[in-house]
């Protein structure tokens, strides 16, 4: 299938908010109003696609769709421990404790591994989307994600219920897997939205509005997936589709501009500058202060520099080993 440029141009655009909310002041109104749409917009973008699964697939869907991301998410990961174990000089049980929690995913992950739980809520919500679109029709594929919104705002976390975290923060795929039904819903509905000068406006207008009202009087509008911390749920389910919207927008007008090449490029690899950013800006904090514009610039550019050197370098044993 051949890829569709503004959507890795608003992967780019989302990848880009998402090492900024890292890296910039936590508890501010913008470090707040970041996540309100980074984390919707990427499980909305991988709800686009979605085909129909029945079980008697299960098994090809495990080899073509899970298995690739899980091999990156523990290549990845058993690299920026090893990383990690040499920047932070860790000792050895340290790093084999890290080892068993990345098996472990969710948010026994921190520090380096972090940002690792949405492969693992990826892969849950992309398993009942699905499923759910292989048997249910559209309003009862509907109904189901309404419910599992509901219900995924219902309680304060995981540990909470169980006295402990859930594998792979699994447990998020009950917010994420509506997201995921919503990205594919846009996508198929795309006509009706996409390339509207009027619905950025919109969107703008609708973040601008809850960016001053968080600023001045505290609506508290909160959600970070990853923590489950998550307040007002109509504004959970309501707010991030049309951010997203406003975003996708933004997106496809900038496919006709100078810039549209680079940002592309960037949206192919945001995912592994996903995993590795937050390694750069640990390796950065052991010998500089805090500055937001350097840390976001190496975070986005330095992935991509390793990315570079490491098909380059594969290319090149390619060659060597075959001529």
């Amino acid at each position: 299938m051949k890829r569709i440029q503004w959507i890795d141009i608003a992967k780019a655009i989302g990848i880009v908010a998402v090492v900024i909310g890292h890296f910039t002041t936590k508890g501010s109104t913008f470090y707040e109003s970041l996540y309100w749409w980074t984390m919707p917009l990427f499980f909305m973008i991988g709800g686009f696609f979605v085909r129909p699964l029945h079980i008697n697939e299960l098994p090809q869907f495990l080899t073509k769709k899970v298995w690739p991301q899980l091999k990156q998410y523990f290549g990845y990961g058993l690299l920026l421990i090893t990383v990690s174990f040499i920047i932070e000089q860790h000792d050895i049980q340290f790093t084999l404790t890290y080892l068993l929690r990345l098996l472990y995913g969710g948010t026994l992950l921190n520090g380096y591994l972090s940002v690792f739980w949405f492969t693992t809520v990826y892969l849950g919500s992309l398993l009942v989307v699905s499923l759910l679109r292989g048997y249910l029709p559209l309003l009862g594929q509907a109904s189901v994600m309404l419910f599992l919104f509901w219900l995924g705002t219902r309680y304060q976390d995981a540990e909470a219920i169980f006295g402990h975290p859930l594998p792979g923060n699994l447990d998020l795929t009950l917010i994420a897997a509506p997201y995921m039904f919503v990205g594919w819903f846009l996508f198929h509905y795309r006509q009706y939205w996409l390339g509207s000068v009027w619905v950025i406006g919109l969107a703008a207008a609708i973040f601008g509005f809850l960016f001053v009202t968080q600023d001045e009087t505290k609506l508290n509008f909160f959600l970070f997936m990853k923590s489950h911390h998550i307040t007002h749920p109509m504004l959970s389910m309501l707010v991030p589709p049309i951010l997203v919207i406003g975003i996708l927008n933004i997106a496809f007008a900038l496919e006709n501009t100078r810039f549209a090449t680079l940002l592309a490029s960037v949206g192919k690899k945001s995912l592994p500058i996903m995993y590795m950013h937050k390694a750069v800006g640990y390796a950065l904090g052991t010998f500089m202060a805090e500055n937001l514009f350097i840390w976001v610039a190496a975070g986005v550019l330095v992935p991509l520099l390793l990315l570079t050197i490491a098909e380059r370098g594969k290319r090149m044993m390619t060659r060597l080993t075959y001529d």
